[in-house]
């Protein structure tokens, strides 16, 4: 089913306009401020690329240094395998292989120590045969073994120095195995702090930013700041609860915000190897980072401001030139709309007089008059009993003198309603469309709620009329054998509902599906409008519904002010008259 909703006209606010300064003012600052936020746009998508520019950079520096770390532990893993084939090590001649590793080139900083399942066996910043520290001379030493013993090499965490003390030292080793293949040793090379310093110190960022290498412990091996090497500077802890859940042999980056041990936000960029196990950090202060956004906020809240006040001081200016004689014309313009709205009121209330005078005409003249010549045809049927053509005429006759008093009946009966003054709107209603269903035939459904007496008396007359013209529609035009009507109120409104089951309102253009409309539901809506209410119809191949309804609060025909008395003469003659 296609269902179309006519709508109701809004009634114009009798009430002033909006200040014309006013609206010009707001206009000329929403285009300020339309061209502020463009203007602003295209500037922060250049101060974002650059905020993406920086972090991109930080996870760079962060990616190199890891790199850098990684090649220096591949370099000393290099050199620990070429020592381990030595024929000195393999024989067993301590101090041949000692003399080796004495003539090894290693970088500054650098030792090598020759390691049994017990303790050093050879250590180049000893001499030869000088007692050594023993395996257990170290805390964490099983954890170290079993690392060698599992991967084959292994590189330490940051530890302190025994043979060289004072010395922050990082340890690679390299197992060494009998040639049963059980375990017999392993090969160390110490990486000094300083060497890692240097690779930290080797790329070139802003001195605010701090850059760090950690162990798998998250214990600084070496750190740099404003071109300081140090190894006092500890993990944010927001990388810490990051990396706690992460597999320490997966390589994995990313960026964490968190606070470094001065209280200051950072953005931190981060490397974890999976190799080492080490992680490298860049840690840039968010003020770095977002500078070129709040650079750009700034510089716009300045030109912003003056625009919006040298424009809205402007458009005050050109708005006062042109506000007086607007608002004058506006005003003319609203009391005339006025003027119309209470005429139509006016056209309403003398539509209703000469309804029930034309009613009382009908009823008394022309009802009477119809059954005087029905009367006057029934003395005529002796006369025509010898002529079966004239019986048939004189039966016709009949039927239509009977059609025209139904008719007729109909016609006074939706023209003159029961008194409301007495009855009430309830009981109106309803003996009006108990009467209207036994008169045109139909099966009428009513449900009216007895809160609806309370409305006031102007609008209960007003819904009476509705009613009325949209069961005459349904009588004239749908085609209808069932009819229901509601009433009741609701959210302080007056709601009736009129449904059928007739065909639906005509179709006076195929092509857009526009509905043919006499005056009827135009004089609905004028009725309904005067107290604010409005009408809505849906109508398809399955019948029509109507919903009209008014709010019942503070509306009433008696506080609308009324046209002149000469108007209401002069308006009253032409409608009689005519």
């Amino acid at each position: 089913m296609t269902d179309v909703a006519t709508h109701g006209i809004a009634v114009p606010p009798r009430g002033g306009f909006p200040s014309l300064r006013g609206r010009v003012a707001l206009t000329f600052t929403a285009v300020v401020l339309l061209a502020c936020v463009v203007a602003a746009a295209l500037l922060l998508s250049n101060a974002v690329t650059e905020r993406k520019a920086i972090r991109d950079r930080a996870l760079g520096t962060a990616i190199a240094l890891s790199f850098g770390s990684d090649q220096e532990v591949a370099a000393g893993n290099a050199l620990l395998k070429g020592l381990s084939s030595s024929p000195a090590l393999k024989a067993g001649d301590e101090k041949a292989f000692y003399d080796q590793l004495m003539a090894t080139p290693i970088p500054e900083g650098s030792w090598l120590i020759l390691q049994d399942l017990e303790g050093q066996v050879v250590n180049t910043l000893r001499p030869f045969g000088t007692a050594l520290p023993r395996h257990r001379d170290f805390p964490n030493y099983p954890e170290a073994l079993n690392r060698i013993r599992e991967r084959g090499w292994a590189v330490s965490g940051r530890m302190a120095s025994i043979v060289k003390p004072g010395a922050t030292t990082i340890a690679l080793s390299l197992r060494i195995d009998h040639p049963d293949g059980t375990m017999k040793g392993f090969i160390t090379t110490i990486l000094s702090q300083n060497r890692f310093g240097t690779i930290l110190g080797g790329q070139e960022i802003p001195e605010e930013w701090t850059r760090g290498l950690y162990d798998r412990k998250l214990q600084p091996i070496a750190t740099v700041r404003a071109a300081e090497v140090s190894s006092s500077i500890p993990v944010p802890d927001a990388l810490g609860t990051r990396l706690a859940s992460a597999d320490a042999n997966r390589t994995i980056d990313g960026f964490v915000e968190g606070i470094d041990e001065r209280g200051i936000p950072v953005l931190v960029a981060y490397r974890s190897s999976g190799a080492t196990n080490w992680t490298t950090v860049v840690a840039v202060p968010l003020a770095l980072v977002n500078a070129p956004i709040t650079g750009i906020l700034w510089q716009m809240i300045g030109p912003a401001a003056f625009l919006l006040l040298a424009g809205g001081l402007a458009a005050l200016f050109m708005a006062r030139q042109v506000e007086r004689p607007l608002l004058t014309l506006a005003h003319q313009v609203m009391e005339a709309k006025g003027e119309v709205t209470e005429l139509s009121e006016q056209l309403l209330a003398l539509q209703e007089e000469e309804r029930q005078r034309i009613a009382r005409e009908l009823h008394d003249s022309t009802a009477q008059c119809l059954v005087a010549a029905n009367l006057g045809l029934g003395r005529l049927e002796p006369e025509l009993r010898l002529s079966p053509a004239g019986l048939k005429t004189y039966a016709g006759i009949g039927d239509l003198l009977d059609r025209a008093l139904l008719e007729l009946r109909i016609f006074t009966y939706l023209l003159h309603p029961p008194s409301l003054a007495d009855d009430g709107l309830r009981a109106t209603l309803q003996a009006f469309i108990e009467g209207f269903a036994e008169r045109t035939g139909l099966e009428a459904d009513i449900r009216i709620s007895d809160r609806v007496d309370d409305a006031p008396s102007d609008v209960q007359r007003s819904i009476l009329r509705v009613v009325q013209e949209a069961l005459a529609n349904v009588h004239r035009h749908a085609g209808a054998s069932q009819v229901h009507v509601g009433a009741r109120l609701v959210a302080g409104r007056l709601v009736v509902r009129i449904r059928d089951n007739g065909r639906g309102m005509a179709v006076l253009d195929g092509s857009n599906g526009r509905h043919r409309m006499g005056v009827g539901i135009p004089g609905m809506h004028a009725r309904l409008r005067q107290f604010g209410g409005d009408l809505k119809i849906r109508t398809g191949s399955e019948g029509t519904s109507l919903l009209a309804y008014v709010p019942v609060l503070g509306s009433s025909l008696a506080s609308v002010p009324r046209l002149p008395l000469r108007i209401v003469s002069r308006f009253r003659a032409r409608w009689v008259g005519g």
